[in-house]
């Protein structure tokens, strides 16, 4: 579903996912990318022109697991170079998804982009192909079993 209002408390993804209940659950979002300048890129490690990126800690969630290691390996098996990143504080549509129902397996993919939250933004259009095809192989892989497995402890 496409949402609307994650800046003013996740209101669209709060509604979708209710309404939904999904079994696993995207969130596809920009990244800060830390190759600016006055920027610390040890604390905002992903970049521009390097592939999407996954955020493994954001201030409203850590990603389900079983399906963070999902998606490595199969970014790993189409060669696709993909960036961990933490966002420490702010929260992403996946932060109320994950917390739907009993619990949903979520994660935020992103595309490392300039100047988030100001006139304009800057990625680099290949880090958004890649993001798309990453998406589409990953569904592509979702069955059943597959998406048990995430819940398994």
């Amino acid at each position: 579903a496409a949402t609307v209002q994650e800046e003013v408390g996740l209101r669209g993804a709060r509604t979708s996912a209710q309404m939904i209940q999904p079994d696993v659950g995207f969130a596809l979002e920009v990244d800060i990318s830390g190759d600016v300048p006055g920027v610390d890129s040890t604390k905002l490690t992903a970049s521009m022109s390097n592939g999407p990126s996954i955020l493994v800690a954001d201030g409203s969630m850590l990603p389900n697991p079983n399906l963070k290691h999902f998606v490595i390996d199969v970014a790993k098996e189409m060669g696709m170079d993909l960036q961990l990143s933490i966002i420490a504080r702010g929260g992403t549509d996946a932060g109320v998804m994950h917390i739907t129902g009993s619990g949903c397996p979520s994660l935020v993919l992103g595309i490392p982009t300039r100047h988030i939250h100001s006139h304009y933004g800057i990625l680099d259009v290949a880090d958004l192909e890649k993001c798309v095809d990453l998406l589409i192989e990953i569904l592509k892989r979702l069955d059943q079993k597959t998406i048990d497995s995430f819940t398994k402890i």
